[in-house]
């Protein structure tokens, strides 16, 4: 089949999920069950607002905390920019220690970009 901006017949439109029979069927079923279709457009996935990133890898930095503190470290968030980076920085022995960027790559980095995945990076500073 080639490419067609918009099914025009009814078997294309069975063929593409669009099958009009079985939209209706699941109309007559949502609203059976007593649910409305939404009047408006349809919800686009939204990008969390910077704030709320920073909140979510805080919530992270917070789980690791205790284990840099441990060796007289700290890590700060330094923020979050307009796409989805974020920014850290070593603070106390951490600072100036030659393993520093291991623990960041190899553990905070992963750690952060598995656990907020709205995220798309982490830099860290200093």
């Amino acid at each position: 089949m080639e490419y067609k901006e918009k099914p025009e017949s009814a078997s294309e439109k069975k063929e593409l999920g669009q099958d009009p029979e079985a939209v209706k069927a699941a109309q007559d079923l949502a609203a059976a069950a007593g649910l409305k279709p939404s009047e408006s457009e349809p919800h686009e996935l939204t990008e969390p607002t910077a704030q709320v990133l920073e909140e979510q890898v805080e919530e992270v930095l917070e789980k690791i905390r205790p284990y840099i503190q441990h060796d007289g470290g700290d890590i700060e968030l330094l923020g979050v920019d307009e796409n989805n980076i974020v920014y850290v920085s070593f603070i106390g022995a951490c600072a100036g220690c030659a393993m520093a960027g291991e623990d960041f790559s190899g553990g905070v980095k992963l750690l952060l970009l598995d656990e907020v995945p709205a995220i798309r990076d982490v830099v860290l500073i200093g």
